[in-house]
């Protein structure tokens, strides 16, 4: 029988018990969600030597051995320190970040993948009261639903209307799929309220009635999933890609300043209110700067 504690102690190194007795899925981290072929081809290999010759992905983009007998742990770990391969992603930290593809996907504003990257790089494992996700995601589609993370990113291209520039031409009005931008009375009539900001309307213009105001990324806070879901706030500037690593210190530093133990940023929140605590994290990234 393994003890409790001992089950306790894997499970902080991504070692997740079964409730199988005896057997054992262990998590490897991705990084931004991307493995290389040989890493894949690695852990193809491990998962036959060690499990049951098949693998999990993760919600967060981590893969998963599952079927690992308790004795065959240590070896395993091993092979994969040998692989360059690491385990881990559970615990009162920063969870494995998520991107989406916009660095290769037509919608994309920004770099996802480099971007998260830096993140994982500086952040991964960070010690926090309570587990934290980051998500990032390239454009409004958020198909990796950022706001529904404790940190979630979400690039944003803010466009600005000329009406004397206009022909109404309604070219414009074929790329909006929230119908923000539409023909009356053969006249265009852009709707704020509607638009999310994906910029589509500023590419197809041939007239320069829809420019490009501002592009970077809309951040938003206390967002999660599970058990009592919750959309994230957010904040009220757009800020830039060089930004947001050191944004992304000051968000942890005030959480940790202003959490409880086991409360994420979401009961922080929902405890102080969202614009104390903005407040005090444009404070602290004041007195950085």
């Amino acid at each position: 029988m393994i003890s409790k504690d001992e089950i306790s102690r894997l499970k902080g190194e991504g070692i997740l018990a079964q409730k199988q007795e005896g057997y054992f899925s262990i998590r490897i981290l991705s990084r931004a969600g991307n493995f290389t072929a040989k890493q894949l081809n690695d852990l193809a290999q491990l998962s036959q030597k060690y499990g049951n010759g098949y693998l999990g992905v993760t919600t967060r983009l981590a893969i998963e051995i599952p079927w690992i007998k308790y004795e065959d742990i240590e070896n395993l770990k091993a092979d994969l320190k040998e692989a360059k391969l690491a385990h881990g992603g559970t615990g009162k930290k920063v969870r494995p970040l998520v991107a989406c593809k916009g660095t290769v996907c037509q919608h994309g504003t920004y770099d996802t993948q480099k971007l998260c990257s830096k993140l994982h790089d500086k952040y991964f494992g960070y010690n926090l009261p309570s587990k934290t996700k980051i998500t990032l995601v390239g454009c409004p589609n958020n198909c990796a639903k950022a706001n529904t993370n404790d940190i979630g990113i979400v690039g944003q291209v803010y466009v600005k209307f000329n009406e004397d520039k206009c022909k109404n031409c309604g070219l414009c009005t074929k790329p909006c799929r929230q119908k923000s931008v539409k023909i009356v009375d053969k006249t265009l009539v852009w709707d704020k309220d509607e638009c999310v900001n994906c910029g589509k309307c500023a590419q197809v213009c041939p007239f320069g009635a829809m420019e490009v105001d501002k592009q970077g990324m809309a951040i938003y806070l206390g967002g999660r999933m599970g058990r009592g879901y919750r959309f994230g706030d957010k904040l009220n500037n757009l800020y830039q890609e060089e930004e947001i690593v050191e944004l992304v210190q000051d968000i942890l530093d005030t959480y940790k300043e202003l959490g409880n133990p086991e409360e994420r940023i979401c009961k922080v929140i929902d405890r102080i209110g969202f614009d104390a605590f903005e407040k005090a994290l444009m404070d602290k990234k004041c007195i950085n700067e």
